[in-house]
């Protein structure tokens, strides 16, 4: 191999490699579909030194699927909204651990920056 094919080579590897990183609407689970949607949060992801964006609606469902995962939780109606990362919790609870549990849960997904805890205690 010459030195200008060389040369060419590691450009185009370079390059190939620079357009991966990138791309911001890479999806944060298994099967998502990707979306256009522009308001995102833009996340470290591990082992990258690239910050992947990740959509509100991607942390939307994220989030969904992360409560009902949760055996306490999994029952209720808890809305989700996402703004920016800024997720907002709002539905009624048993009580306050499940509050507290749901916020925890919540703050533990990729791309969520805070949790606005608008949950209530059933009376």
């Amino acid at each position: 191999m010459n030195l200008t094919t060389g040369f060419t080579l590691s450009v185009l590897l370079l390059s190939a490699v620079t357009l991966t990183a990138c791309d911001k609407s890479t999806p944060t689970y298994p099967g998502a579909v990707k979306t256009t949607d522009d308001q995102s949060s833009v996340v470290p992801v591990a082992g990258s030194a690239v910050p992947v964006a990740i959509s509100d609606a991607n942390i939307n469902n994220d989030v969904k699927t992360a409560l009902l995962r949760d055996d306490d939780l999994k029952n209720f109606d808890i809305n989700v909204v996402s703004t920016k990362g800024d997720v907002r919790l709002t539905g009624e609870l048993d009580s306050q651990n499940q509050i507290n549990q749901a916020i925890l849960i919540a703050e533990g997904v990729v791309g969520v920056k805070t949790v606005y805890d608008e949950l209530t205690v059933k009376r």
